[in-house]
């Protein structure tokens, strides 16, 4: 991307009669020199995640659900091998869902948002607070159910 930023710029500055300036290749540790000089920038590695879940999703908004799942609990008596965490994870097929970027330093927000519906194959697992678990399902696009 610096590079294509930079032959816009020189496109500008030289014509076909005379060459003004001219810079050689960009080299491997151009990043991290860059990264260097400008401290308010750092280099992670993003997670897609749909936009809705990091609108929707807060401090505050957290804490208020556990709350509330405490209060659930304690009214109704509910004990660890009574609950269970049910879980939805999965990749869009022909998509990567890691990649590095250079983001604001002061933010240091691992998720960005991504568009559209993609082909997803999902896992579903689920566990029990008691530490016991169940075969997780995995969800392919398709006609009918396999057993």
């Amino acid at each position: 991307m610096a590079e294509e930023i930079r032959k816009q710029r020189v496109k500008y500055i030289n014509d076909s009669s005379i060459q003004l300036t001219h810079y050689d290749p960009i080299g491997r540790q151009w990043i991290p020199r860059f990264l260097g000089r400008h401290s308010e920038l750092s280099s992670i590695i993003t997670r897609s995640i749909d936009t809705p879940r990091i609108k929707d999703t807060s401090p505050e908004a957290l804490q208020r659900w556990f709350t509330e799942l405490e209060r659930v609990m304690e009214e109704f008596r509910i004990s660890p091998k009574d609950l269970y965490n049910m879980d939805e994870s999965g990749f869009a097929i022909g998509e990567i869902e890691a990649t590095q970027r250079i983001i604001n330093a002061s933010i240091r927000e691992k998720f960005q948002g991504k568009p559209g519906r993609h082909e997803w194959v999902t896992s579903v697992e689920c566990i029990c607070a008691d530490g016991t678990s169940i075969p997780p399902l995995i969800i392919f696009r398709g006609k009918s159910m396999q057993y």
